[in-house]
């Protein structure tokens, strides 16, 4: 199980930025890739591909690496979706089952941690089961690499970082957005005391 969270602590504004968004940024322009092929639209969500399995575990390696940071663990603490949701329903971020994303330009809304509950923290979470699936058998578990479960895995990475960036704003009297805004996801009622500087288009 995970290690002790007492000592947490937020990393500074540019670490934050070079370790994290700029990758997130570099994940969401693969993803926005993939819509030259399939569009992003209710009709296509079950859609699956081995592109999309190559991205769900892309980035569900991601979220569970910032899992980690967001829950104060070390790098080197052993830990599992179970831990994460016992921090973050318990104490850190309790109402993140009600946040909504939209999906700009498209007519797409999801809430990627809707229905989470730490007693059943995998099974709540289709999209993490999926990614789990995929990672240890991706050709047996193809279904699974669908466009919903990458859009969710995305957003749900989105959501982290963002409200991470907002308590690291309020700790030190930060700004409260990123330099470089998603160019796929925004946040619904989301409100920042501070505006960036547009969106920043990755070139793959």
């Amino acid at each position: 199980m995970g290690g002790s969270t007492t000592n947490f602590l937020y990393l500074d504004r540019v670490s934050f930025t070079k370790k994290y968004w700029m990758y997130y940024l570099l994940l969401e322009s693969k993803v926005i890739h993939t819509s030259s092929y399939v569009h992003f639209h209710e009709d296509n969500l079950n859609a699956f591909s081995y592109e999309f399995a190559n991205l769900q575990y892309s980035i569900g390696a991601e979220l569970d690496s910032f899992f980690k940071v967001y829950c104060g663990y070390q790098t080197t603490d052993v830990t599992n979706i179970r831990d994460y949701a016992d921090q973050i329903l318990t104490n850190r971020y309790t109402n993140i089952i009600d946040q909504e994303i939209i999906l700009r330009e498209y007519d797409i809304n999801i809430k990627p941690f809707s229905g989470w509950d730490k007693n059943l923290p995998k099974q709540s979470l289709p999209w993490w089961t999926a990614y789990d699936n995929i990672k240890h058998s991706r050709y047996d578990n193809i279904k699974d690499a669908s466009l919903k479960n990458v859009l969710n895995l995305l957003g749900g990475l989105y959501l982290l970082e963002m409200k991470y960036l907002k308590e690291l704003a309020d700790y030190y009297s930060d700004m409260d957005c990123p330099d470089y805004d998603s160019s796929l996801f925004e946040l619904k009622n989301w409100n920042t005391r501070f505006k960036n500087i547009g969106s920043m288009k990755l070139v793959q």
